[in-house]
């Protein structure tokens, strides 16, 4: 009833769900929940996988499931010292993922909640990883870096800086490996 409710609200384009589901219950991602989510379409699922370890053969067929009704996925990674603040493994977890028809969306540089400090990491240890992605992976399998603003601020991609000078004849970048070169403005 949620969903056809929605659907009949004239500014909601499109329904996103954002879910751990295909991770921690992946046998809940049934052909007959399939069979209501096609009926409302355009729908999108972003699901959060954190480690290329939580890609299981369940969790794998939990997104084709999905991916075949028509949905296209996304993922929204959490960055966590201790679980996926590592360049080899966030670049397995998006490789993994792209195979399996789920395309990295975004890291999330983790909110500073009571109790959750020992996974906080440091804004330069997630621009490393991103630096790390480019150029050594599909531009496919790169997802954006965001810190998600306090107070309702807002998500706020972090992106390295390629653009170097910008003047009124001619812009000069550096490349994913810090090699520089200009263009004509």
């Amino acid at each position: 009833r949620l969903l056809s409710s929605l659907r009949e609200i004239d500014h909601v384009e499109i329904i996103r769900f954002g879910t751990r589901t295909p991770v921690t219950l992946p046998q809940r991602i049934t052909e007959n929940l399939i069979n209501i989510l096609k009926k409302y379409h355009p729908i999108y699922v972003n699901t959060h996988f954190n480690s290329p370890r939580e890609i299981t053969k369940e969790s794998k067929e939990a997104c084709e499931r999905l991916a075949n009704a028509g949905i296209p996925l996304g993922n929204q990674m959490v960055l966590l010292n201790g679980v996926n603040n590592d360049p080899h493994v966030v670049r397995k977890l998006n490789q993994s993922l792209l195979k399996n028809r789920v395309k990295p969306y975004y890291i999330f540089h983790p909110k500073t909640v009571k109790g959750t400090s020992h996974f906080w990491v440091r804004i330069e240890d997630g621009m490393e990883i991103m630096e790390s992605l480019r150029g050594r992976t599909s531009g496919m399998a790169v997802p954006t870096y965001i810190v998600n603003g306090p107070g309702g601020l807002g998500k706020t991609p972090i992106l390295p800086n390629y653009l170097m000078y910008l003047g009124a004849e001619k812009a000069v970048f550096r490349n994913w490996e810090g090699k520089t070169f200009e263009i004509d403005n």
